[in-house]
């Protein structure tokens, strides 16, 4: 694989927010759907009157004129889905990239203490009968739990596992912190901004809408674009293994909107 091309992992994301998307799209979808069933009314019945036909010309102006601007609060609770989503694909792509990463057995730092606090129990070898090839990763994963829901649990299980640093530039490495932690207010908070989030934004200082405690946090579809974009970003350089300075907002072509 050369370096341009994307590689099974971020092949894997995108699939995933493609699918995500459907979600942004579905009311529209809807509504078009409803105004051409009206138009085939209209266009096709001999027997409607003048009067008939007006209010279904009127309820189909009336569709079409709704727009995301005009929808932007309903929207809103879309993208924050999309955000909850999102952030639930790169959690399971990522440990799908830990479990080959531990099976592979080339890069794994064995001066990490943990490796030797991790029990393998009578029955596992029972089950696995005495062979543990490609099975390493599911085991550490299943009985230390690492956490791969925020930017720096993720940096930390990389660099004790694996030793690999993850180094982003300053604008991606806030937008990462950002979406994660709002995914977090979104999924235990409602979406209110609490303490805790301004702290955890306050480090990297990445509240890049400036966000106070007590305002809900708002979605919008530029958002969705925003951490898509740094999702898959991260993901690439992880998984390829670029240096920081080759990861930007640019880094992959084509992974903007329509990915």
């Amino acid at each position: 694989m050369n370096g341009d091309e994307d590689n099974e992992y971020v092949i894997k994301l995108k699939s995933r927010f493609e699918k995500i998307e459907k979600l942004e799209s579905t009311p529209m979808i809807m509504r078009d759907q409803a105004v051409q069933c009206l138009e085939k009314v209209i266009n096709k019945s001999k027997k409607l009157v003048y009067n008939d036909k007006k209010v279904i010309q009127n309820s189909i102006n009336s569709l079409e004129n709704i727009k995301e601007e005009s929808m932007k609060e309903q929207f809103s609770v879309i993208y924050s889905q999309m955000c909850v989503l999102a952030v639930s694909s790169v959690e399971a792509i990522l440990k799908d990239y830990f479990v080959d990463s531990f099976n592979d057995k080339t890069d794994i730092n064995m001066e990490n203490k943990k490796l030797n606090e991790i029990k393998v129990t009578i029955r596992d070898i029972i089950d696995n009968e005495l062979n543990f090839d490609n099975k390493l990763g599911s085991l550490i994963l299943e009985r230390d739990k690492p956490n791969f829901q925020d930017l720096k649990s993720i940096r930390s299980n990389f660099k004790n596992y694996f030793n690999k640093e993850i180094k982003l530039e300053s604008d991606l490495e806030k937008k990462l912190c950002f979406y994660f932690e709002t995914r977090h207010l979104l999924v235990h908070k409602g979406g209110v901004v609490d303490q805790k989030f301004i702290n955890s934004t306050n480090v990297l200082d990445a509240n890049i809408k400036s966000y106070e405690v007590g305002d809900v946090v708002e979605i919008e579809s530029s958002d969705w674009i925003d951490m898509k974009q740094a999702f898959l970003s991260l993901l690439d350089m992880l998984t390829r293994g670029k240096v920081a300075g080759e990861i930007d907002d640019g880094s992959l072509s084509g992974s903007g909107e329509g990915v």
